[in-house]
């Protein structure tokens, strides 16, 4: 009797899923529309640059960064200085081995979260609570490729300095002393177009978009709409090779056009701030031929500028 009374009730889950009838193989709905919204997050591209000793610099919850591990290697999560680490949770304790370290002085001692897998092939994911923020990370093991280490750009940093750059920008506009400070700039672009190189690819999406990007060997110049006012401009940040974070580089706006002082391979014009913020990515095109011999020109210019 017991048994006939239990497989009367496992028949019943089988057949009604549990005792509200819901089938918990499909999911209903609501809960696709949910998961889209997960999973776009999920599969976005992300912005990366390179930083130095081979790291990989992620920006902060654009989407869900893929950290590719190896075994028999170490990988490097390294976190903002003066985070504290609070919990770290993995998906696969079992084939992965996670450690947790610390360098450098207080009151900026950098956290360090260390991880292994034990096998190929696999993936999981990682969570790291902080004083600060919460990481969410995919892993990925390959046989031999691997990140040595990787690290984080923060949106609040790029809005603080957007937000710094854009007061000063209006400050100047309105004392009208923006096109005359500094230098004089009436003879600063080109008119002979015939040496320029307009090899550039203009991705994204704002009111604000360049018409055209090119250089001369020399400075790059960007061309903007003719409605550009000066204190609405998007601020400029270089996306180096040879550098760990964003930096503004040294420009100017001449009438509706920016005139930086140097070459790069890729770039990004920020406008607006949180939610509203609009960015578009000027990358520089180049045969593989001659990409070692830009970067070592891009990281000479760059010491020069450091220098001075």
């Amino acid at each position: 009797m017991r048994k006939m009374i239990l497989c009367t009730v496992l028949l019943s889950s089988i057949l009604l899923g549990d005792e509200f009838g819901r089938d918990f193989a499909n999911l209903t709905e609501k809960e696709k529309k949910d998961l889209a919204i997960a999973q776009k997050w999920v599969n976005a591209q992300t912005t990366t640059i390179a930083g130095n000793d081979g790291k990989v610099v992620f920006l902060f919850g654009e989407s869900m960064p893929s950290i590719v591990t190896a075994p028999v290697r170490l990988t490097n999560i390294t976190l903002e200085p003066g985070e504290v680490i609070k919990d770290v949770q993995i998906g696969d304790s079992v084939r992965w081995v996670v450690s947790l370290s610390i360098s450098g002085e207080e009151p900026n001692l950098t956290s360090h979260v260390i991880v292994k897998p034990i096998d190929k092939d696999l993936q999981t994911t990682l969570n790291i609570m902080t004083s600060k923020r919460v990481y969410a990370l995919n892993l990925i093991s390959q046989a031999k490729e691997f990140m040595p280490t990787v690290a984080f750009n923060y949106p609040g940093n790029i809005i603080n300095t957007l937000d710094a750059y854009k007061k000063k920008m209006k400050e100047k506009s309105e004392a009208k002393s923006f096109n005359t400070a500094g230098k004089d700039v009436d003879n600063e672009i080109p008119s002979n177009f015939d040496n320029l190189d307009f090899g550039y690819t203009v991705e994204g999406e704002a009111e604000l978009k360049p018409l055209r990007v090119y250089n001369d060997g020399i400075k790059t110049y960007i061309q903007m709409p003719k409605n550009l006012k000066f204190y609405e401009a998007p601020v400029l940040m270089i996306l180096d090779t040879k550098s760990e974070e964003n930096q503004i580089v040294n420009y100017r706006l001449k009438h509706d056009t920016y005139i930086a002082d140097r070459l790069f391979n890729k770039a990004v014009l920020i406008s607006n701030v949180g939610s509203k913020q609009e960015k578009i990515t000027i990358t520089k095109k180049s045969n593989k031929a001659n990409q070692e011999i830009v970067e070592n020109v891009l990281y000479d210019l760059t010491l020069k500028s450091e220098i001075q």
